[in-house]
């Protein structure tokens, strides 16, 4: 039977995909087919989703994109994704947030890779940096 020590020294099972990577691949921006691969594998927070759609909002503010196809844009990735329960990290991501001085927003994926024993991708610089301190291994996108 597998101890604690065990369990804590497994490489991660399955991987978490944060609001940079999803909004890189929905506003198609630079390298955005880098992420395409990790969208129906990965699970997310609702909370990306979210971010997302605020993402897309502001291309249709400026033009950039229509109503319709952003509409699409969000149904399709909310189809695709599995979306985690983000209450439950909230501890670990407050943790996380007041130690690295960086957003909760932020700190709930790393909280939901690091106790999901998952690798984050993400394409925030910083996110791959305090995760890299926290040991959660990352797709940098």
């Amino acid at each position: 039977m597998a101890t604690e020590k065990d369990l804590n020294n497994l490489a991660p099972t399955w991987e978490i995909i944060d609001s940079s990577a999803l909004t890189k691949y929905a506003a198609k921006e630079p390298d955005w087919l880098k992420v395409e691969r990790y969208i129906a594998r990965a699970d997310s927070l609702e909370l990306a989703v979210k971010e997302t759609g605020n993402a897309l909002w502001k291309k249709i503010q400026r033009k950039e994109i229509e109503l319709e196809a952003a509409k699409k844009i969000i149904r399709t990735l909310a189809d695709s994704l599995s979306i985690l329960d983000q209450r439950k990290y909230m501890d670990r991501a407050l943790e996380i947030a007041t130690s690295y001085h960086i957003t909760v927003y932020d700190s709930l994926f790393l909280a939901c890779a690091e106790m999901e024993r998952s690798k984050l991708i993400t394409c925030d610089k910083r996110q791959i940096e305090v995760a890299d301190e926290l040991g959660i291994e990352t797709i940098g996108v």
